[in-house]
């Protein structure tokens, strides 16, 4: 009997070891007593390795605690403790170290046997198993998570499973949905849908791409794109169909857009005259736009291919747009160009085209869209605006910017051009006499007297305001000579005017090419020598010399540095005293400027002044004169003994007698220096005052009401009239000095002396004679009748330092001269 039981034990273990099962026999101690050759396999360990030692010794349990999700050690040794089989999965572990998942069965022996086993622990390895519920779970929760609805339906068309995303897109669960037909979702206009879909699946094929309506549970309907496809059983027979849903309505909808907007923009093309055209490289079919055809003059029903293009556009304009086509067929992507396109009716028009391709799933080129431009409006009007920015508007010649392109040609190509300036001499002048549109029209007149002057070949340009450059190319000096002389003979004609003859000089300056020219250098040394023509009078030509620009730059330099010269402290004062040759004593001193440089040394003020009037700097520095003058003579008549009544004369210029404000600075000058107003002296030198004729009235009415003297300067040298005198109440008339040294060696010297004082005693004003510098000259101007004078024969112009030590010098001569007897 128990060799039957050790039997039935023997092969229900050889059994299970076929069929890859491991059986372990253990004693009541847990200890092997049993290992079949499955165990083995599964575990790593041989039959006479375990024998004797628990699963625990083996470490194929670990101290039998689960290493993942599962049952206790301890629970599986009480189940047997009471007698009970306990079967499940629990992870075990090979003596490599390596874990895996089994399904096992552990039972206590009942009843004897001849092997000495009391449990008996069957497992299996379900590894693969396990794998594959893992990816069954994945699947499963990717069809869940899934935005798209997933349907399972049966042959019979009824739903037999129903995702998350079938939920929320049509609104029905799961529990609603499963077990209902495809008429829960299909539409009445879509009553043979299920059919042709039916007899595609039927046939073993996929069904893709298909759009089809479907309603929601709420009635609102739903445009989705489907994808069926059929499910088979294990033997290969057909058990029903899969379809996932995916919801286009949003997609549809921008579709629908898209269109309309389409339409739109061909209607919005059509009224900003655009055109589209549209190649498919793959078909070579072309599509264009009405507008397109109407910009290019095509008849009803004539189509258009790009050959087509080509053969009419423009011969210089075809292989640059072959180009642009190689360049998008070679993948360049976009293209924006220009070109012009002869019309079946002759007509030519400029087109913009703007050129995008759309690569297919290659890489390479699919299509092309082309949207065209006619803008043969705008390059009209650009080639009017380009001819308007290189020439005058006036005169209809050249501007300065194209006569510069045509002078830089000729010396880029090696030609010797000629520069000519040529300026008209007092032309504001003319235009204040025949106004600004007479003006205009002697510019016109004058511009085609030019033009037939020249030679042929010759460019001849407006500068601007009243200039003109004529530019000759390969001109010697003698040539150049002549031109200029036959360019001032043209002016002098007269020029008809509104019935009225007017006549003109002009000034002409000419530059020769250098070995280093360039157009900028040559025109300011044109400009330059038109300058140096008008400075000797006007009506001459010159030719440039650089020294020319030296004596420019050097003039500039000078500006600059006198717009910095009072604040650097370099200007100074000179004194240059007046005698009373009476009572031999100094009565007063005029102001002399001086500037002391900090690199030229000192500038004498006919070298600077010139560049102060005509800078406007005169103001600003005449006004520190002024001040500067008036507070130093105040000093020397308050601190020096015998200086009380010291006058103070100071030169103003003509456009200091103009400013509005000079009466203002002057006043001022006064009540800072504390100075009596009747020992100023203002000194305006006559050129000047016959330079301002119209001297505003209420300036000089207000220098007389502040009790000041005006004294008139270098009398003799102008023209100015008794009565221009009178009216000016000027209070001291100063003889110019070339009439004082005329003295003892030309009798008009003398003759002229006598005059102005004889008029000055009728006008009662005194009279000052300057440059006195000889005892002889002093004793003609004696029995001449003057009592006041200046000159080197009692003083150099002193510095400010110098003065007081003077002034006590000529006190102490005074005292000894007056216990000196004179002779008899």
């Amino acid at each position: 009997m128990a060799g039957e039981h050790h039997d039935d034990l023997l092969t229900q273990s050889l059994l299970l070891d076929e069929i890859g099962q491991s059986v372990i026999g253990m004693d009541r101690n847990w200890r092997v007593t049993y290992w079949n050759r499955a165990s083995e396999r599964l575990y790593g360990f041989g039959a006479s390795e375990v024998l004797g030692l628990t699963p625990v010794d083996l470490g194929i349990v670990g101290s039998l605690p689960a290493t993942g999700p599962g049952p206790t050690g301890q629970e599986i040794v009480d189940r047997i403790a009471q007698d009970q089989d306990w079967s499940g999965e629990l992870w075990m572990r090979h003596r490599t170290g390596r874990e895996f998942p089994v399904h096992g069965t552990v039972s206590p022996i009942r009843g004897r046997h001849t092997v000495p086993v009391s449990i008996v622990a069957i497992s299996k390895d379900i590894t693969d198993r396990k794998h594959t519920e893992a990816i069954l779970r994945r699947f499963s929760a990717m069809v869940e998570s899934s935005g798209d609805a997933i349907i399972g339906a049966d042959l019979t068309g009824k739903i037999t499973s129903w995702n998350a995303g079938a939920a929320r897109m049509f609104g029905w669960t799961s529990a609603e949905a499963v077990g209902q037909t495809h008429r829960l979702l299909t539409t009445r206009d879509a009553a043979d849908f299920s059919d042709q879909v039916a007899a595609r699946i039927s046939s073993g094929t996929f069904v893709t791409g298909v759009e089809a309506r479907w309603k929601h549970k709420n009635g609102s309907l739903i445009d989705v794109e489907l994808t069926v496809s059929p499910v088979y059983g294990q033997e290969g027979e057909r058990l029903g169909a899969s379809a996932i849903a995916r919801d286009i309505t949003e997609i549809k909808r921008l579709k629908s857009e898209a269109a309309a907007e389409r339409r739109r923009l061909l209607a919005a093309q059509e009224m900003a005259h655009v055109g589209s055209v549209e190649y498919t490289v793959t078909t070579g079919e072309i599509w264009h736009s009405e507008e397109f055809a109407r910009i290019l003059g095509m008849g009803p029903g004539e189509s258009s291919s790009r050959e087509w293009m080509l053969e009419r556009t423009h011969p210089e304009d075809r292989e640059p747009v072959r180009q642009v086509w190689r360049s998008l067929e070679a993948g360049q992507g976009t293209a924006d160009f220009e070109y012009r396109f002869i019309r079946a009716d002759g007509g030519e028009r400029w087109l913009h085209s703007r050129i995008r391709s759309i690569n297919g799933p290659d890489g390479k080129p699919h299509r092309f869209l082309d949207t065209v431009l006619d803008i043969t409006d705008r390059k009209n009007a650009e080639q009017i605006l380009e001819w308007q920015a290189r020439h005058d508007a006036l005169t209809g010649l050249p501007n300065r910017y194209l006569i510069t392109e045509v002078l830089q040609g000729f010396l880029d190509r090696g030609a010797r051009p000629v520069v000519m300036f040529v300026d008209i001499d007092r032309f504001k002048l003319i235009n204040d006499g025949i106004g600004h549109g007479g003006g205009d029209k002697i510019l016109r007149l004058l511009g085609d007297r030019l033009l037939k002057a020249v030679r042929a070949g010759d460019t001849v340009a407006r500068f601007g305001g009243d200039e003109f450059i004529i530019v000759c190319e390969n001109m010697l000096m003698r040539a150049a000579k002549l031109l200029a002389e036959r360019v001032r003979d043209c002016v002098r004609a007269p020029f008809e005017v509104d019935g009225r003859q007017v006549f003109l000089n002009v000034s002409v300056g000419i530059s020769l090419a250098g070995p280093d020219g360039t157009a900028e250098s040559m025109l300011g040394g044109a400009d330059t020598a038109m300058y140096r023509a008008k400075s000797t009078g006007g009506d001459a030509s010159v030719i440039y010399d650089a020294r020319m620009t030296r004596q420019a730059s050097g003039r500039l330099d000078l500006e600059s540095d006198l717009r910095v010269a009072l604040d650097r402290g370099e200007l100074c004062l000179d004194y240059q005293p007046v005698m009373d040759l009476d009572a031999d004593a100094p009565i007063g001193f005029e102001a002399l400027l001086r500037w002391n440089h900090r690199e030229h040394g000192l500038i004498m003020p006919d070298t600077f002044i010139p560049i102060a009037e005509e800078t406007g700097l005169i103001l600003p520095i005449g006004a520190w004169v002024l001040r500067e003058t008036l507070r130093q003579v105040q000093q020397w008549r308050t601190e020096v003994p015998g200086a009380g009544g010291l006058t103070a004369a100071v030169n103003i210029s003509g456009r200091q007698l103009v400013a509005k404000d000079f009466p203002d600075v002057v006043e001022a000058a006064i009540l800072a220096a504390g100075i009596d107003p009747a020992a100023v002296h203002l000194e305006i030198t006559e050129t000047v005052l016959m330079g301002e004729p119209d001297l505003p009235k209420e300036s000089l009415q207000r220098l007389r009401r502040l009790g000041l003297g005006i004294s008139i300067d270098d009398f003799g040298t102008g023209y100015s009239s008794l009565s221009y005198l009178k009216w000016l109440s000027a209070r001291t008339l100063k003889i110019d000095r070339t009439f004082i040294w005329e003295l003892g060696i030309d009798s008009h010297g003398g003759t002229v002396i006598e005059l102005v004082v004889g008029m000055a005693k009728s006008l009662k004003m005194d009279v000052i004679a300057e440059g006195v510098e000889t005892s002889g000259q002093l004793t003609e101007l004696r029995r001449l009748g003057i009592t006041l004078a200046q000159g080197f024969l009692w003083s150099e112009p002193l510095t400010s330092e110098q003065v007081p030590a003077w002034l006590n010098t000529q006190t102490a001569l005074s005292r000894t001269q007056e216990f000196t007897p004179r002779e008899a």
